[in-house]
């Protein structure tokens, strides 16, 4: 998986934290970065307000937990979260948003990806999907991020 997420973050020329594991849920993640500062919640603590002081989309891989997804896991969220952001498309088709306190969050379960005949490929397109999807709706400017699939 470390892999898979390191060739998306290579296609990305903005900010973007390298592959890591992050302590708090132990899952595997990278955010990519608009540049944008953004208000942090009231009340917000030191470590969210470090994490969120700019417009972040972030991606992992996720054991799941007994509340929100009981199942392991590929995810994607937008922060702050852009209005009507579960209204855009997801692909592949297996990929859902879903919905824990009040924010959505993209997913693809990876026992669709282990599944499927490319696993690779599939979790690329769910990680595109779901930054397209936050970047259309948080209107950052895209294309001017991106390298593209290498060839």
């Amino acid at each position: 998986m470390n892999d898979i997420f390191e060739e998306f973050r290579g296609r990305f020329t903005g900010k973007s934290t390298p592959v890591h594991l992050f302590w708090h849920s132990f899952d595997l993640a990278l955010t990519r970065f608009s540049g944008k500062p953004v208000k942090t919640r009231e009340g917000a603590g030191m470590v969210e307000r470090e994490a969120y002081s700019h417009e972040v989309i972030s991606f992992g891989f996720w054991a799941g937990d007994k509340k929100n997804v009981p199942a392991p896991a590929f995810y994607s969220y937008t922060a702050p979260e852009p209005e009507g952001l579960a209204d855009e498309p997801l692909s592949p088709g297996s990929a859902s948003w879903g919905e824990s306190n009040g924010a959505h969050m993209a997913l693809l379960m990876y026992e669709d990806a282990r599944n499927s005949d490319d696993p690779r490929a599939m979790v690329l397109e769910f990680l595109e999907s779901a930054y397209r999807a936050g970047a259309k709706r948080a209107g950052w400017d895209a294309e001017s991020f991106e390298l593209g699939p290498l060839k």
